[in-house]
């Protein structure tokens, strides 16, 4: 008689497969959602930037600052463009010195060049 004793093994039975075929299609209605191409020149063109954004446009945003104080002008319009990428839930790349690319709605970027894009954490 040995001390341990082999516990009975429930058996689990693999359940069928759910044929999709007989349910509806489920189609999202078109929305106004695009990839808005755009450029900032100011400040007061950050606010036209969110109003985009937080309608869930994805954005490719051209930087045409002007060459004073471009250094911190650009890290203003970055933290800004981070704050309202975290609220729409997006990602953003920062790519060269004059473009960022700002998507929404939990797209992601993923970035297969290993040079010539800079990942910002949001």
């Amino acid at each position: 008689m040995s001390l341990l004793k082999k516990r009975n093994a429930t058996v689990i039975e693999p359940k069928g497969l759910v044929d999709l075929t007989g349910y509806p299609l489920y189609v999202p209605d078109e929305t106004d959602a695009r990839v808005k191409i755009m450029e900032i020149r100011t400040f007061e063109d950050l606010s036209k930037a969110s109003d985009l954004a937080y309608k869930g446009n994805i954005l490719f945003i051209r930087c045409a600052l002007s060459e004073e104080n471009r250094s911190n002008a650009m890290e203003t319009i970055i933290f800004e463009l981070k704050r309202i990428t975290k609220d729409c839930g997006g990602d953003m790349v920062v790519i060269g010195d004059m473009f960022i690319l700002l998507t929404t709605n939990g797209v992601k970027i993923e970035n297969l060049i290993s040079k010539g894009k800079k990942k910002v954490k949001v």
